[in-house]
């Protein structure tokens, strides 16, 4: 607890724990189990080199950079979920405000995600697929990013988001996919897309 990390560092969780970092600029990091992480070129540039990262990034902090394999997100003002593992898959998750997300190496291939949307693709990907959109609520209950630790600082701007989509589907106009996340809150799951029954796994980590 309490202890500080610098430019250079890198943090290694165990296989059942979390933790909670704050940067200076009160952009916070959670990590999941069995999770890598550094900072590198000051408070600007993260890499997740393996595992699950909760990020909330505010408003007028400046731009932070976060790194995985062929995928590099970015944003100056957002809560999100990153996940990496090597040789399987990159997912991005926001739960409120926009992340760009860039492919490493190729000028020009970028992708604008809005809150509500999701990302997954694999890493070694050489092009950008479109998002999905995911149940925001049910993330929130689910994550133990989220779960486990005290009330975001952004839990309001991400609730607004929540009633956003409820209203959308009160329309008729949104229906949110069959993408949801269970457990961990990091494995995504295809469901029976009625949203009245049970839901039932159908494949497992992509």
């Amino acid at each position: 607890m309490s202890d500080s990390v610098r430019d250079g560092d890198a943090i290694r969780t165990g296989v059942a724990s979390r933790t909670e970092l704050t940067i200076t600029d009160q952009t916070i990091v959670r990590l999941g189990a069995k999770t890598i992480f550094g900072l590198n070129d000051g408070i600007r540039t993260m890499d997740l080199g393996e595992g699950a990262m909760l990020f909330q990034i505010p408003k007028g902090a400046g731009g932070v950079k976060i790194k995985t394999a062929a995928i590099t997100a970015a944003s100056t003002g957002a809560t999100g979920i990153i996940e990496h593992h090597a040789n399987f898959y990159v997912k991005v998750l926001v739960l409120e405000g926009t992340v760009r997300c860039y492919l490493a190496n190729q000028i020009g291939e970028s992708l604008l995600i809005n809150a509500g949307q999701i990302l997954i693709t694999k890493p070694d990907v050489t092009a950008i697929p479109d998002p999905a959109h995911f149940d925001i609520a049910r993330v929130m209950k689910t994550c133990l990013l989220v779960r486990e630790f005290q009330p975001l600082l952004s839990q309001r701007l991400i609730e607004s988001e929540e009633q956003k989509q409820v209203k959308l589907m009160a329309k008729g106009t949104f229906i949110p996919s069959n993408l949801v996340i269970f457990g961990r809150g990091t494995l995504v799951t295809l469901v029976n897309p009625t949203p009245d029954a049970t839901p039932k796994a159908t494949n497992k980590n992509p």
